[in-house]
């Protein structure tokens, strides 16, 4: 690939380095234009003829729809169906931002719903090229700008036909596809990877954890059979709440995070007030009850609880950090006070949770402290790949 000047893109594949610049021509010139017809979520069923509403392309967008796992049942004659070459952009949302995408519909009799603009691409344009135009660059941007309204946006045809659409040779266009199905694709494998990762822990932690009302569960390590016991956590650990975070004392050169009733850590700290492998619980706010595990020395603010073992060598930290992840749910359906949801420190510390002895806890520590490991790691590959395909299509598009 070669680098860029006025209507050529900063990144090109290298065939195409002598093929000059990109034309300009109103979208008008380059499809034809209709709309959906009909049907809502209200009339989605298990089974029947498979439909792509327009709130698909918010919550679960894709530049190429392969497939769908929504269904209708056929009521007219008037249902609009696909036929492997359209292209739709949603005709309102939320913000202007929000309906600035499109998606190529590869799918035939598939039906197209409401609130779908439809273009079906001229013999000059490839589908998927057109798809990804206007959801990047100029294009985007061109939608952003024409979409109107105040409470909901709308965008329609009349406005997507004024449009100026860039684009190389039909040759380049379909190179540029196909690189970027390639890319989805890879990128949904690694989103199964991730998504089996996580099922896989879940349902490690349905099965190595005695259920309610059971004092052994149902999947162990080899070698161990003993009942396990129930205990209180004020019984074998020490829960205190943090202390003010003083504003003038952050700076995100500090080394210390500040944890103070977020999900994660919400800035840095000069000083800390905890030491490392200590379970926090947010006191309170949007994400109260919600359990994480903190392996350095932290800043604990005062919408954070801080549970300290009592004795070592009678408890892991990793496995009542996993025992109390698995009955997240006991936390966040906490009280209202004051209309700030919030989690008391006598709920944390009259909480039940079933021991085993010592060498059981530490297997199953390090066995889901490995998945979790894991499941980072599949994340981690996921955000490269989203970040690589973010970049092409930065460079690849004018």
């Amino acid at each position: 690939m070669s680098q860029s000047k006025k209507l050529i893109p900063r990144r090109r594949f290298r065939e195409f380095g002598g093929a000059g610049e990109w034309q300009t021509n109103k979208l008008s010139a380059m499809a034809e234009f209709s709309k959906g017809n009909g049907y809502s979520k209200n009339d989605l069923r298990e089974y029947g003829i498979p439909i792509i509403l327009y709130g698909r392309l918010y919550t679960k967008y894709e530049t190429i729809i392969k497939s769908v796992d929504t269904f209708v049942e056929k009521r007219t004659n008037s249902a609009v169906f696909s036929t492997g070459v359209e292209v739709v952009v949603p005709a309102s949302g939320e913000t202007s931002e929000d309906i600035a995408r499109a998606s190529f519909i590869e799918q035939s009799d598939l039906i197209i719903g409401g609130d779908l603009n439809i273009l079906k691409p001229r013999t000059r344009i490839n589908s998927v090229f057109l798809a990804l135009s206007l959801s990047n660059g100029n294009q985007r941007k061109e939608l952003i700008k024409r979409a109107q309204g105040k409470t909901v946006v709308h965008i329609h045809n009349s406005d997507l036909k004024e449009v100026n659409l860039n684009f190389p040779i039909k040759s380049e266009q379909t190179k540029i596809g196909e690189f970027f199905k390639k890319l989805d694709n890879l990128i949904n494998t690694q989103q199964k990877k991730l998504e089996k990762a996580k099922t896989l822990k879940s349902a490690y932690l349905r099965e190595m954890f005695p259920n309610e009302g059971e004092l052994k569960p149902r999947l162990r390590f080899t070698g161990f059979n003993i009942s396990w016991k129930e205990k209180k956590l004020e019984e074998i650990t020490k829960t205190t709440i943090g202390e003010f975070v003083i504003k003038t004392k952050q700076n995100p050169n500090s080394p210390y995070p500040v944890y103070n009733g977020g999900i994660s850590y919400t800035g840095f700290y000069d000083e800390f007030n905890n030491e490392a492998n200590k379970i926090v619980i947010s006191a309170r706010g949007a994400n109260a009850g919600f359990i994480n595990i903190v392996r350095n020395r932290y800043w604990a603010g005062n919408s954070c609880y801080s549970i300290n073992i009592i004795n070592n060598t009678l408890l892991s930290i990793d496995y009542l950090f996993y025992s109390l992840k698995r009955n997240q749910h006991f936390f966040t359906q906490n009280q209202q006070a004051a209309n700030i949801p919030s989690v008391s420190k006598k709920e944390v510390e009259t909480f039940t949770v079933l021991l085993t002895n010592i060498t059981e806890q530490t297997k199953i520590g390090n066995f889901f402290k490995l998945l979790d490991d894991k499941i980072a790691l599949e994340q981690k590959k996921l955000a490269k790949l989203k970040n690589i395909k973010q970049a092409y299509l930065n460079e690849m598009f004018i």
